[in-house]
Order: C-alpha cells, then structure tokens, then sequence
C-alpha cells in the first residue's frame, strides 16, 4: 500500500473498534468462528485451507468471516516490501495483447499469492487479493477494489493517487466492503515516517464497516463501486470531506454538518456545526492552528435515539486555515478553511 499505508502504519493507533451502525449480522457474535479460524494452519494448499476454514458452516456470513479472521491473523504487513521500493507485488502491468495479458495476470496474481503464502507477508494488493481468491473458492461473490484513501487531516482538499486495495462483497443480497489490510494491524514509524515494525493489533471496524463510515477513508477509483449510502459521488468530494480521525469517538459520529470538510469563509462569518452521535458528548472543545482546547456551549441534544450537538464557531482571523472539533478531550474531526 502507498501514502496511508494507512494511519495506523505511520502512526501506530492502538484502537477499540466500535461500529455503532447496524446492518443485518451485527448482533452475531462471532467468537467460536474466530477461535476456529486462528487454529487452523496453512500447509501447501491454498484450496485445502479455505475448505477447512469454512467447511463447519452453511451460512455464508460465517465462511466469509472465517477466510477474513484466517488472513488477519497470519498475514504480516511487509512494510520492508514498501520501503524496498521493489513494484513487482504491487501492480500488475503488460503491453501485450488481450490472451497475452490474460494469462500473464493469471500468473501473475498465482505468484502474488505463493508470495504471500509463503512469506506471511503482503501489501495491501497481496492481502486483497488473497481474500478474493479464498472468497471464490468458498462461493462468495466478491471483488478487489483499487482506490483512494486518507491518511491524515493535511489531506483535504488535495487530490491523491489511487494507492490502496481492499474488498466488496455480495451477501444475501445486499453489498458490503471490507479491507484484511487495515483489520490486521499497523506498524511504528521511525522519525521520517518510515515504517520500521509491524504491530499485530486486530481492529474489526473494517469488517463489514457501514457504507457511510468506510466511504470516510476509502473511495473506489472507478465509479460503478460507488454504493448507496456513499455521499462522496467522486474522489473531488471524497478529498474535499472532512477528515475523521481514526478513534472510537469519532466512529460513533453518524451525520455532521457541515458536509464538506472545506470552509470557504471570511473575518466575521459564523460557521455551524451540527453532530449526531451514537452516545453522549460531555465536553465539546475546538482547537484551531490559532487557538487551542476552545470551550464550545451547545444545545439541542437529544436523548433518543441519538445525541445531538450544535454549536457555533465565529472566524476572527483570517490566518484561520483549520478547525479540529474534540469530543471529551479527543480529536474527532478536521475541516479545513478557505478564504
């Protein structure tokens, strides 16, 4: 993975994941399944794991789940791959004709996946690719998507390369997306942001993450992806939304106004901002590049079902470039203003 290979590498955010959405398999607890799945061992073959991975099930979402907790748990972040600068697993390219490239990308993804296999290491490429392969030997539509991702608040507004894989998956009739790469874990960084160690840290907000919060740091290169529920209609309005930073607090943030994390504004404009979230916010602060930890007062919360907080910001300066809102204490959300 490029650029964020992922927050979480550069960073090393240590989280509970919390997805306060709901879609139809949230109330299953999978435990059982992810207990199976960690004791099962990798020997030569690739259909041999994925059969006895989900042979104990019927139900799909369980099979699904088992291949997803199989790969978090044995494929490492090869953050020594990225840095090698070496592109031969990453992306796939060939100036020959259709059959030629045909099946030089068949052989291709076969050595992706060997690679992986025996090394227990991937890229973001290797990671989606493998939950594609293991998903269709069990019978489960799904595909690899290429796409955009945030990996910081410096980010909005500024239009990025595709740099990142992950997956989408048809069930029992709806679509959902989820991403092995971001779930497995992270890596520490040394001064100049070089990942230099990989954490095993299971983060199961991108299993299944709902439509509106994954389309928060990830949007797919082509548009034919894009699924109800997705507000950013292109990578424009993808870059341009706000950024949320990757914490709990954040994640329990179901609608926010304003929309687009760029405010064009002036000396004397009063911005507002509306949140709805999943629990009760005791103390809402705003940290600018000006002023730090500003006490908000705000009104309007709701009781059921969710809170509701809404609260005004007054532009004094117009050195203002960005707006950081904190939610007992924590960094939540980022918009970025514009004169």
């Amino acid at each position: 993975m490029l650029q964020r290979i992922f927050i979480l590498c550069f960073l090393l955010i240590v989280l509970q994941t919390i997805s306060f959405s709901q879609n139809k398999f949230s109330n299953i607890n999978f435990q059982q399944v992810d207990d199976f799945a960690r004791s099962v061992k990798y020997k030569t073959d690739l259909t041999d794991l994925t059969n006895k991975l989900t042979a104990p099930y019927t139900d799909s979402i369980y099979k699904l789940r088992a291949i997803f907790i199989w790969i978090t748990d044995n494929i490492a972040y090869d953050y020594k791959l990225l840095n090698s600068g070496d592109d031969k697993w990453r992306r796939f390219s060939c100036s020959g004709n259709k059959a030629t490239c045909t099946q030089a990308r068949i052989d291709w993804e076969n050595g992706v996946l060997e690679h992986v296999l025996n090394s227990r290491k991937a890229l973001c490429s290797g990671y989606s690719f493998l939950f594609k392969r293991m998903c269709n030997i069990a019978g489960i539509r799904n595909e690899m998507i290429p796409g955009y991702i945030k990996n910081g608040p410096q980010q909005i507004g500024l239009i990025l390369g595709v740099s990142h894989d992950w997956n989408i998956i048809q069930l029992e009739g709806e679509t959902f997306e989820c991403d092995a790469t971001w779930a497995a874990g992270g890596c520490k960084a040394d001064e100049g942001g070089k990942p230099v160690d990989y954490i095993k840290n299971y983060q199961n907000y991108y299993w299944l993450t709902p439509v509106h919060k994954f389309a928060r740091d990830h949007h797919p290169k082509e548009d034919k992806w894009i699924t109800a529920g997705n507000s950013n209609t292109s990578k424009e309005s993808f870059f341009n939304a706000p950024y949320f930073y990757p914490i709990p607090l954040s994640r329990s943030i179901e609608k926010h106004l304003p929309g687009s994390g760029v405010i064009n504004s002036k000396i004397g404009d009063t911005i507002h901002f509306e949140f709805t979230c999943a629990y009760e916010v005791k103390k809402i602060q705003v940290t600018t590049n000006n002023y730090r930890d500003v006490d908000m007062l705000f009104s309007g919360r709701s009781i059921q079902p969710n809170n509701i907080y809404k609260f005004d910001y007054v532009v004094k300066e117009n050195s203002l470039y960005y707006i950081d809102i904190l939610f007992d204490f924590k960094k939540v959300v980022r918009y970025r203003v514009k004169y």
